[in-house]
């Protein structure tokens, strides 16, 4: 019998980069310091504005403020829908 499996968040976690033109999240953490300064703080509602793969940065929302996100920090702000 196999044991059961953690209920780690490995499996079910979403980042940024998961989100279509139009969809919006709850960001549930973030550790990069600089984008959590900027209003990227888990808790704050986030919509996915424009996130095409053929280009290096995604834009979202968060409150009334735009940002341009790197692909590789958008990938590191985990997300719950």
């Amino acid at each position: 019998m196999n044991a059961p499996r953690e209920s780690g968040a490995a499996s079910t976690a979403r980042c940024l980069l998961d989100l279509r033109d139009g969809e919006s999240a709850v960001i549930r953490a973030n550790n990069d310091r600089k984008s959590t300064e900027m209003g990227l703080f888990p808790g704050a509602r986030v919509e996915m504005f424009r996130n095409r793969k053929s280009e290096r940065s995604v834009i979202i929302a968060a409150d009334d403020a735009r940002f341009l996100i790197s692909r590789a920090i958008a990938q590191k702000v985990e997300i719950a829908t």
